[in-house]
């Protein structure tokens, strides 16, 4: 089952003696359930406004614990975090202010009232009250807090309280509650995107985050870690052990060398030794022959999963196609050969010709390529003159030739894998001849040494290069073991997350259309041996990477997916921070856009947006709603403006239109 966790609930924010805002250095600004503009020109401090907002509830952490290993090998795990200037950076000194700069963020969780006030000169969290009792702790930078590697010395301190606290109230853990407003509740003007993100550049993999700790037990995904630990450590103790046997053989393979005609008593040993390096190396090439041969299984599994839901869309195309030929010519359609769509769909599928049944491509290409003539004689068999009926027949035909063709390379994909196999099988019979043989030459070997009259000074060798083929089956039994284990824990987890797929799906799939406009869902599957993961399906079909959708859509997919985990694990009321997400749209889906916001907000949430002051509808869409509520942070009120900003009217005029609209004051 999912976890039940509680994120932050924003109130109200005030920001003091902070002099980028020269006309607010005693600001206050009350969030309302529903949409908070941000509205301001460039550099007015719009990103800024939203990252002290964060700055409120984490601090500086930009990201959670990490693992970092030292030259002793000693494991130290730390968070990363922004410099301490952070903000202060920002400030203008030619604006006078008295005191600290600060800020004062109320917010709740699970109904208990936060209050946390931060420096925004030295990033020191000072002072935190919760429902109105103060925490007791000393104030001190996270920068020094984090240097402080033993718990024992952390807890005086104010930051070790809070987070505590946190821990308490939410059910998350504070390096959670920086997972979650780092990576799913703040879409920042860096546009990145977690959907498809897999961990690299050093960012976080926000889908393994989500299986491993919260869309199962966190402690089945405790215990299947400690197994896969235990795992690689068994397994690398007996790589050591390898190691040490193809010592002993290099040894022994020198003295024969030395031995001349390899006449020796010793040569028995020597040789034995050897066959045993060849019978131990060959018996792991077959073993990753086998792992091979297992993953060319899935890949095969996973190519037949896609033909038969591709095959599935191409058969509703197939209906609709019929319909529409029905409707665009049915006078042409009397003297149409009755089952001449049976005849083509055989081509396309089996590649067979159905007035002789010999197989042939150039028949299939022709069929996909001329889809309106007549597969025999070349004729033009579709014929309208309704044009709406003529785009919609050619879209239909479009997708129908892409479907197609999709699964005759999938096809012709599952016919290379299998020669692949056919190889591997050839080569495992082969290798295991070859081992088979060596096998009886040990045993012959061994023999023949134990038939010598004369002692066996290397004995020793051998009994120690035993020995350590022992350690070494023993270790890697262990290690198994654990690998078993794991795979069942794994297993489980696999089992609760896919108990919610179709949940998390149809809630994913309300946010995708409402921007796209055709169907959208989540497919829980491994792809070119990565991970086992979310892919997003769009109209059939499957976006295994962000670039093939355009920008606003990527963007937007996200927007649906990160709403679609705050849906899921909806407990109260909380927040979501979106930078400029007009800034990627075109006309035609600026109300589609405002459509998914305002989905979100369907149940209480607070719904954060930034936006320059441009010609965009895309806040007109987003404002229009009656039953929503609407509140504005207006920069151009308390922000410093340039002389073009201050001077240009049209930017004043959709400042105050905007601000009339809301009854902003």
């Amino acid at each position: 089952m999912s976890r039940q966790i509680y994120l932050p609930e924003l109130v109200s924010i005030n920001i003091k003696n902070y002099t980028l805002y020269p006309n607010g250095l005693d600001y206050t600004y009350d969030f309302v359930k529903g949409i908070n503009l941000i509205l301001g020109g460039n550099g007015m401090g719009k990103t800024t406004f939203v990252n002290i907002i964060k700055f409120g509830l984490i601090g500086l952490y930009r990201k959670a614990k990490d693992l970092t290993r030292t030259y002793q090998g000693r494991a130290i795990v730390k968070r990363l975090l922004y410099p301490s200037d952070f903000f202060s950076a920002r400030k203008d000194d030619s604006v006078k202010a008295v005191g600290e700069a600060t800020v004062t963020l109320h917010f709740l969780i699970k109904d208990a009232h936060f209050r946390v006030v931060r420096s925004l000169d030295t990033g020191t969290l000072l002072y935190v009250t919760i429902n109105g009792t103060p925490l007791v702790g000393e104030p001190l930078t996270e920068d020094r807090y984090e240097r402080l590697e033993n718990i024992n010395l952390q807890k005086p301190f104010l930051l070790y309280a809070y987070e505590t606290q946190i821990r308490a109230y939410s059910n998350l853990t504070f390096d959670d509650l920086i997972f979650f407003v780092n990576e799913i509740l703040f879409f920042g003007e860096n546009h990145n995107t977690v959907l498809w993100n897999e961990g690299i550049d050093g960012r976080t993999d926000v889908q393994y985050e989500l299986f491993t700790k919260y869309f199962s037990e966190p402690e089945l995904n405790e215990r299947r870690q400690e197994m896969s630990r235990q795992a690689r450590y068994y397994d690398s103790l007996s790589r050591h052990k390898s190691e040490d046997m193809r010592v002993i053989n290099n040894l022994l393979k020198k003295l024969k060398q030395s031995d001349g005609d390899g006449t020796s008593p010793q040569s028995a040993t020597i040789d034995i030794i050897a066959l045993k390096g060849e019978i131990e190396k060959l018996t792991e090439e077959l073993s990753a022959i086998k792992s091979a041969q297992k993953k060319l299984d899935e890949d095969i599994a996973n190519l037949q999963g896609e033909i038969n839901r591709d095959s599935l869309q191409a058969s509703k195309l197939d209906d609709e196609k019929k319909q529409l030929e029905k409707e665009m010519n049915a006078s042409l359609w009397e003297t149409l050969h009755p089952m001449y769509d049976v005849f083509v769909k055989n081509i396309q599928l089996n590649h067979v010709c159905p007035i002789c049944n010999q197989e042939t491509d150039a028949l299939v290409d022709r069929v996909n390529e001329a889809t309106s003539k007549c597969f025999v004689c070349g004729s033009e068999i579709h014929l309208t003159s309704d044009e709406i009926l003529t785009a919609k027949y050619k879209e239909v035909i479009a997708t129908h030739k892409s479907l197609y063709q999709g699964i005759a390379n999938k096809q012709r994909k599952i016919r290379a894998i299998e020669d692949s196999q056919h190889n591997l099988d050839r080569d495992f019979r082969e290798k295991d001849l070859r081992r088979r043989s060596l096998q009886q030459q040990l045993r012959e070997q061994e023999f023949k040494r134990a038939e010598s009259a004369e002692p066996d000074k290397l004995q020793a060798l051998d009994d120690e290069y035993n020995k350590y083929a022992k350690e070494k089956e023993e270790l890697q039994k262990k290690s198994d073991e654990y690998k078993v284990q794991e795979l069942q824990l794994t297993s489980r987890i696999a089992e609760e997350i896919l108990s919610n797929v179709s949940r998390f799906s149809s809630i994913f799939s309300s946010y995708a259309q409402q921007f796209l406009g055709v169907s959208c869902s989540l497919e829980y599957n491994s792809y070119d041996d990565r991970p086992t993961r979310f892919y997003p399906v769009i109209d059939g079909k499957v976006r295994k990477q962000e670039e093939s959708l355009s920008e606003s859509q990527r963007f937007f997919i996200d927007h649906s997916f990160r709403m679609s985990i705050l849906t899921f694990f909806y407990q109260s009321p909380s927040f979501y921070i979106v930078e400029t997400p007009d800034s990627s749209l075109d006309l035609s889906y600026e109300q589609n856009a405002a459509g998914v916001f305002l989905q979100f907000l369907k149940k209480p949430n607070i719904v954060i947006v930034t936006s320059n002051l441009n010609n965009s509808s895309f806040i007109s869409h987003l404002t229009k709603d009656e039953s929503v509520q609407l509140s504005m942070v207006g920069l151009l009120d308390i922000a410093k403006q340039s002389a073009i900003q201050g001077g240009n009217e049209r930017i004043k005029n959709i400042y105050n239109e905007i601000k009339n609209k809301i009854q902003y004051e």
